[in-house]
């Protein structure tokens, strides 16, 4: 996954089956994620503009 900055979000795994797991200090929580490819593509656009990574991750998954 692409490098970014985050105070507590220390690991993004790749989506696989519309599944993302993401580690929030070292506690990994898994998430669907409905669209794959945009999911990607607005993830990648948050950390470019250097928006909330967490922000984006509250608003754009569901706990599996």
């Amino acid at each position: 996954m692409v490098k970014f900055n985050s105070s507590v979000i220390t690991n993004i795994s790749d989506v696989v089956n519309n599944q993302v797991t993401i580690e929030f200090n070292g506690r990994p929580y898994t998430y669907s994620v409905s669209d794959t490819e945009a999911w990607e593509n607005d993830l990648k656009d948050v950390i470019e503009e250097g928006e909330s990574v967490g922000g984006f991750v509250n608003i754009s998954t569901a706990l599996a």
